[in-house]
């Protein structure tokens, strides 16, 4: 029975970094679920995790859970973006994993961007452009960023137990 829930705790740690990329997948959750499995179902009692790895799984998900968000405030304005982009471009996060997933979470802050920096901030299309791409580069270096914290909190936990 434990290898059955070793192999549970493996598979929910390699669909959390999945979820990275898919949003319709709690990265996040998925690792807190393998943690979880092991301290009530596999350690012995009095033998789990010690307080120090829950401190520091709680600081590297609040880490994760705003990774999207401060990414793409950063990059839309260092690609030229406004204010009003950069919180254009966290509403295309939100709606995209709703609307749309996994692509939404991509196509939508680009769009979205572009279309205000177009439309109410009367910028060219090239301007527009390359604040929309700051939208692109907020993505893939937030899953970069994500994939490895998900990364060193998995070897913790190997290092922990």
């Amino acid at each position: 029975m434990e290898i059955l829930l070793w192999i549970i705790v493996v598979a929910l740690f390699v669909i959390s970094i999945a979820g990275v990329f898919m949003p319709v997948l709690p990265d996040t959750l998925l690792l807190w679920g393998g943690f979880l499995l092991y301290q009530f179902a596999i350690a012995g009692p009095g033998a789990g995790l010690p307080a120090s790895f829950w401190w520091g799984m709680a600081v590297l998900s609040v880490l994760i859970f705003g990774a999207d968000i401060l990414m793409s405030m950063y990059f839309v304005k260092k690609y030229g973006g406004s204010k009003w982009s950069s919180l254009g471009a966290i509403a295309g996060v939100i709606l995209g994993i709703f609307l749309f997933p996994p692509f939404g979470i991509v196509i939508f802050p680009f769009l979205i961007v572009f279309a205000i920096e177009m439309i109410f901030q009367n910028q060219p299309a090239e301007r527009a452009l390359m604040a929309g791409l700051g939208s692109l580069v907020a993505f893939f270096s937030s899953a970069v960023m994500k994939v490895a914290v998900q990364i060193i909190m998995i070897i913790w936990f190997f290092v922990a137990i």
